[in-house]
């Protein structure tokens, strides 16, 4: 692959990837609403319930529901509603997959302090998608 010589290129490297990445995410979206609202997947929350515990604080609904706290709700994804959840976090990951990958057109094209730049911003949001500063937000 030739190094990228402009910072247009560059812009058209990340904007393709965010566009496709978009695409396939959203295509995720629809396929996992349609086996949640189609009932294909049994919810771990009946729909019905879902306006009644959604006045509750964050902290009740949890109680009531069972809801996973942190990195629980991965044992979920059997789950109508729990598969949405990581369709939403991988909405959340675009970010971190459109920066890292033009570090590397960043080095090919001897840009290394943007390089590096690019790279410390992917680390922030992947510590903080993986959610690794919990007291700092």
């Amino acid at each position: 692959m030739k190094p990228l010589d402009t910072d247009d290129e560059l812009h058209a490297l990340y904007a393709r990837w965010l566009e496709r990445g978009s695409r396939l995410v959203f295509a995720l979206a629809l396929v996992s609403l349609a086996l949640y609202f189609g009932r294909v997947l049994a919810p771990l929350v009946p729909l019905d319930d879902l306006p009644r515990l959604w006045t509750l604080p964050a902290d009740e609904l949890a109680r009531r529901t069972g809801a996973p706290s942190g990195w629980g709700w991965i044992r979920y994804l059997g789950y109508g509603d729990y598969l949405n959840v990581l369709i939403i976090g991988l909405f959340a990951l675009l970010s971190f997959v459109c920066v890292a990958r033009v570090v590397p057109a960043f080095l090919r094209s001897g840009e290394r302090v943007q390089a590096l730049l690019a790279a410390l911003q992917a680390a922030v949001l992947l510590a903080a998608a993986l959610y690794l500063f919990p007291g700092a937000g």
